[in-house]
């Protein structure tokens, strides 16, 4: 099975031109702005945030044959965008720019798995300037970390390739690891003891940030990677979080625009009166 998608993505790659972009959509999710890079990169992995009157996007940009770096575009009134502005590079690839706020302080949480650790950058002077902070998970494979405050504890929700602890063989896009701390910025973090707590390539890899349901209910957006990575989002609702206890259930799901010629979406965050998606386009080479 894993020869015939290597296979297939060697020919899609051959005859297809692909390129992440991003949509920006209203409140209920509809599209109001299809908005892609210049041809020769990708803008992949939005986390909007409002700032001083400002709507920025954090983005990953990545050109061909190089690796990925973050940054953001300003949305301004009209629906245009900025020039891309770089904030992160590293000898490694990144993406994921996480960016939250916690305590007054604005933090960024990279996908740099290549580097071997989950590390924490804070603004020295945000939006431009970033520095190092700290290792959060050290000698681990891990992708799209979210942090997650709840009832008392911090938590990180990852997706680890590897052996885990109890000999379970994991991937990036099949699998959901948990680790909890009693406070946050830390380097002590405890495995949730039964992780993986999801193992289905369907809804495990995370999707964006954590919403909150009409009904009080939270809400964790996944990738659904059982045709290819990133395939579509499916919300999920957690049911039960505790330090040995894990049940969520599928809530509804968010499909690629076909006619937008695109054939994945795999990230999804609301801010204020947007929502903000990416979308993978694909079409054929006319060389």
């Amino acid at each position: 099975m894993k020869s015939i998608k290597k296979i297939r993505r060697k020919l899609q790659k051959l005859f297809f031109q692909e390129q992440w972009s991003l949509l920006v959509c209203d409140a209920e999710g509809n599209i109001l702005k299809h908005i892609a890079p210049p041809e020769d990169r990708i803008w992949a992995d939005p986390f909007p945030i409002e700032y001083d009157g400002r709507y920025l996007i954090f983005i990953e940009q990545q050109c061909a044959g190089s690796n990925g770096t973050l940054g953001y575009v300003e949305l301004f009134d009209d629906l245009s965008v900025s020039d891309f502005k770089p904030i992160l590079e590293k000898p490694y690839h990144l993406s994921w720019p996480n960016v939250f706020n916690h305590g007054g302080v604005w933090y960024l949480i990279p996908e740099s798995n290549e580097h071997g650790k989950v590390d924490l950058y804070r603004a020295a002077e945000f939006p431009d300037k970033w520095e190092f902070d700290r290792t959060l998970l050290d000698n681990v494979s891990a992708v799209d970390t979210m942090l997650l405050e709840h009832n008392g504890l911090f938590w990180l929700f990852t997706s680890i390739s590897g052996l885990l602890s109890g000999g379970q063989v994991t991937g990036f896009n099949n699998s959901l690891s948990l680790f909890y701390a009693h406070s946050f910025p830390t380097t002590s973090w405890t495995a949730h003891a039964g992780n993986p707590v999801v193992h289905d390539a369907s809804n495990a890899r995370m999707a964006g940030r954590f919403q909150w349901a009409d009904d009080g209910s939270l809400l964790r957006p996944a990738q659904n990677c059982l045709i290819e990575y990133g395939r579509s989002v499916s919300v999920q609702r957690i049911l039960e979080l505790s330090n040995d206890v894990y049940r969520e259930a599928s809530v509804y799901a968010v499909l690629p625009e076909k006619y937008l010629d695109a054939v994945c979406t795999h990230t999804l965050n609301r801010c204020g009166k947007y929502v903000i998606r990416d979308i993978k386009t694909r079409k054929f080479r006319l060389w």
